[in-house]
């Protein structure tokens, strides 16, 4: 059985081939900042209820990232985590994909793409599902 991450108001998982993913994200109408998750509030203005959702994705630019190597049941390691500056200016917290989790695998300012994979299964041996990112394949574009 399948089953999507439990916050699945976070992304949107494509239906085809075709389309593309993306995070549900917020940018304030006032000052245009941009974040992800989404907020009710604008932490740069500091005001309420001005922040809009917008589509963030699918792709950025990796911004720093570390290996992990010691992990935990559900995340074996080593495993990558990094973040991602999305193409909108929200800074993504992800794991990342696509490629050996060693040092030397990745470059700060690479090019990053969104995926939907799964992260790990729950208790009831479901497929939980969220969001990563993974170098481009400058093919893929």
């Amino acid at each position: 059985m399948i089953g999507l991450f439990r916050r699945s108001h976070l992304f949107h998982m494509p239906d085809s081939s075709d389309e593309k993913p993306y995070l549900f994200g917020s940018r304030c109408r006032i000052c245009g900042y941009t974040c992800f998750p989404k907020k009710s509030a604008c932490v740069r203005c500091r005001r309420d209820d001005v922040m809009e959702e917008v589509k963030l994705g699918p792709y950025g630019v990796l911004e720093t990232f570390a290996v992990m190597r010691v992990g935990t049941h559900d995340f074996p390691a080593p495993y990558t985590i990094g973040y991602v500056i999305t193409r909108e200016g929200a800074i993504v917290f992800t794991l990342i994909t696509g490629c050996e989790a060693s040092d030397g695998a990745l470059q700060i300012g690479q090019e990053m793409e969104l995926v939907i994979e799964k992260i790990k299964e729950d208790n009831s041996g479901n497929d939980i599902f969220g969001w990563k990112f993974r170098p481009i394949n400058r093919a893929s574009l």
